[in-house]
């Protein structure tokens, strides 16, 4: 076959179009991967007792995953504890839990703190009200509450977060936390 100069538009249109299909497809099928999807799922279940581990100076967090069945105002067992991993200072420790719900939307969770903990209804922390000892453990919460105005899709799964962070007693803690635990009680 012959191509002269009149066919050479409609071969260069088809070698394109064909590109341009190949490109879609695997865009198509890799998009796949990036969904977005709000089912999440962790290896740690909400009802688990969990333990996490800080040092000075320090955030870390832990993630819980819980299908949106439970209703507002819900009290769930949950034992969460914080450990001061560090083998030489005392620390000062805050917690703050919420539920992201997509969207960047982050519904309020609430905890039944232990005694040796104050929440503070200005940033949403939980603050241990003493120094954590070098490698002490203590239990934040026994439950976990679900927010009066929060509202779940029941066969969805979410993932409840929650943040501990830490700080030196040689830190200004009242100046980076804006208060200090020990002192405001």
């Amino acid at each position: 076959m012959k191509v002269n100069k009149s066919s050479f538009g409609w071969i260069f249109a088809c070698v394109l179009l064909f590109i341009l299909l190949g490109i879609s497809l695997y865009l198509g099928i890799s998009g796949w991967f990036f969904k977005n999807d709000f089912s999440y799922t962790t290896d740690l279940e909400l009802g688990k007792t969990v333990s996490i581990d800080v040092k000075k100076n320090q955030a870390n967090a832990i993630s819980l995953s819980f299908d949106g069945s439970y209703l507002s105002g819900e009290r769930l067992p949950q034992i969460l504890s914080v450990k001061n991993s560090d083998a030489e200072q005392e620390v000062y420790v805050r917690a703050k839990i919420y539920v992201c719900t997509g969207s960047n939307i982050n519904t309020d969770m609430g905890l039944v703190e232990t005694i040796n903990w104050q929440y503070d209804e200005n940033d949403n922390y939980y603050y241990f009200n003493d120094l954590l000892a070098p490698n002490e453990k203590v239990a934040l919460c026994s439950h976990v509450v679900i927010g009066e105005n929060s509202s779940f899709v029941g066969h969805t799964k979410y993932i409840m977060t929650v943040i501990f962070e830490s700080l030196s007693k040689e830190m200004d803690v009242e100046q980076i936390w804006g208060k200090n635990p020990v002192q405001n009680i």
